[in-house]
């Protein structure tokens, strides 16, 4: 903050105050510095004294405080208590929790549930003295003796600003893990966007990282998301999938590794299973749809140097879906849907003109677009004719007299379009003047159109394609088998 107190003259005294806040952990020390600039008379130099100090943050209005595990396996299920108490003689209410969970973090469960994501609660009102607990839970990986520290701020909207009431932070060590256990989808370990239709390739790897031999393992896959076309689940290894909880089930029956696991040994299952082509868009919310694997592997016949009940490990994979844009291309000679009407001969005849309205149609499934534009090419002999009818507002439809190229540009093609909502479409119209050397044959119209777009929830660019079209015009019932075909 700067602060103007003038002219000071000669032997002059005086103080100036202003108010500020301070957010951070109770104990916790901001250092300040106070800087006073000035300019003496009858010289252009400017001049600075500074002054710094500490200020103690000895209490908060809000107090968080975390609880982590002091320690905790790689791959191990955590859990952090987070509790909140109004230490203030006055209500607050719209108060904002937000967790920045450590790196490796997987999140399962909290009581109560986010209001937000995974990381964000909302507290409409927080009374004087009251307090509150936030149980969360999840699967914590990292290396061996590194510390993963989780961060929570308190705060409120303010003036377009977030105003912190308080902070604090809590680290946990990461222990060596006796299974260590690892999920791949594809041959890779990182999250990635995946596609109706694709199929994907899960490997489940672990292995035994202590001196001492671990029995009677059981390895179990969660599979959770509507995409999956469990239909079509492929098990590698033998194993049990539980179609009504949707779960495989891998025991010693199946896989001898997980009878007896040796020191340093280790062991692999495979499965695959293909993303739906369909989408289950029944309702606005069925939007940016997700997928994923956890894998559980785990004992109760625990070494007599662990003292804990059972060992178990987890290893959680999420995916993001794509949407499923499509372009359609249609073309037509008696129709009037769009208020453009056609004239000529059909079938075309040399040297005379007919004209077609070409309609370009998208439909999109669970993700919104952005930034759409659809392209093509006008051939030789086919002209633009101006003409055209867009359907949608929020689009600019473009063409090329040098190239003969045609440029739709959308702003955004909301989710579930063609499907609870109209599709989005433009219609123009183009005219064929047919030469002599086009005789009996059916000459196109409209080269191969392409649709390209950014998912705005995976950030992928989808494309669509459509083939050329030609006077045959399959979608126009009216013209026939021969009424394409340029007679002389």
């Amino acid at each position: 903050e700067i602060i103007s107190i003038g002219n000071i003259s000669p032997k002059d005294k005086g103080s100036k105050s202003f108010k500020m806040r301070l957010a951070g952990e109770q104990g916790s020390v901001k250092p300040l510095v106070v800087k006073l600039e000035y300019q003496p008379a009858n010289i252009n130099s400017r001049f600075e004294n500074s002054l710094p100090f500490n200020i103690n943050i000895s209490s908060v209005l809000i107090g968080v405080y975390l609880t982590p595990p002091q320690k905790a396996m790689s791959g191990g299920e955590v859990t952090y208590i987070l509790d909140y108490i109004n230490n203030s003689d006055q209500d607050f209410s719209d108060l904002i929790i937000e967790l920045n969970y450590p790196s490796g973090f997987t999140f399962k469960t909290a009581d109560p549930p986010p209001t937000k994501e995974d990381n964000i609660w909302q507290l409409q009102e927080l009374k004087k003295n009251e307090r509150g607990t936030i149980n969360i839970s999840g699967i914590l990986e990292g290396m061996e003796r590194e510390n993963k520290t989780i961060e929570v701020i308190i705060g409120k909207a303010e003036n377009d600003k977030f105003l912190r009431y308080s902070q604090a932070s809590a680290v946990t060590q990461i222990s060596s893990s006796p299974l260590i256990i690892n999920l791949l989808l594809n041959n890779q370990e990182e999250e990635s966007n995946v596609s109706a239709k694709q199929l994907l390739k899960y490997e489940i790897r672990f292995r035994n990282n202590t001196d001492i031999s671990l029995s009677q393992l059981i390895l179990r896959a969660y599979l959770q998301g509507e995409m999956f076309n469990f239909k079509l689940l492929k098990l590698v290894d033998k194993g049990f999938f539980d179609s009504l909880n949707n779960v495989i089930i891998w025991s010693a029956a199946g896989v001898p590794s997980l009878a007896l696991l040796p020191p340093g040994e280790s062991g692999l299952v495979k499965f695959s299973i293909p993303i739906d082509e369909n989408f289950p868009i029944n309702n606005f919310d069925d939007k940016n749809l997700q997928i994923s694997v956890r894998v559980e592997l785990e004992t109760l016949n625990v070494p007599p140097p662990f003292s804990l009940k059972k060992l178990k490990v987890e290893k959680m994979l999420k995916s993001k879906v794509n949407s499923k844009v499509v372009l359609k291309t249609k073309g037509y000679y008696n129709e009037t849907s769009a208020g453009i009407s056609n004239f000529g001969p059909i079938p075309p005849r040399v040297n005379q003109t007919t004209t077609y309205t070409i309609h370009w149609q998208i439909t999109n499934t669970s993700d919104d677009l952005e930034n759409v534009r659809i392209t093509s090419i006008l051939p030789e002999g086919i002209e633009w004719r101006n003409v055209y009818t867009a359907l949608n507002k929020d689009s600019r439809l473009e063409y090329n007299e040098r190239t003969k190229q045609i440029v739709w540009e959308i702003d955004k093609i909301p989710a579930a379009t063609g499907f609870l909502i109209p599709v989005y479409e433009i219609v123009f119209q183009v005219a064929l003047i047919p030469s002599v050397t086009q005789i009996s044959t059916s000459p196109v119209l409209i080269d191969e159109s392409k649709l390209e777009g950014k998912d705005t929830f995976t950030g992928e660019i989808l494309e669509s394609f459509t083939s050329a079209l030609s006077t045959d015009l399959p979608d126009d019932l009216s013209i026939g088998q021969r009424g394409g075909r340029v007679m002389e």
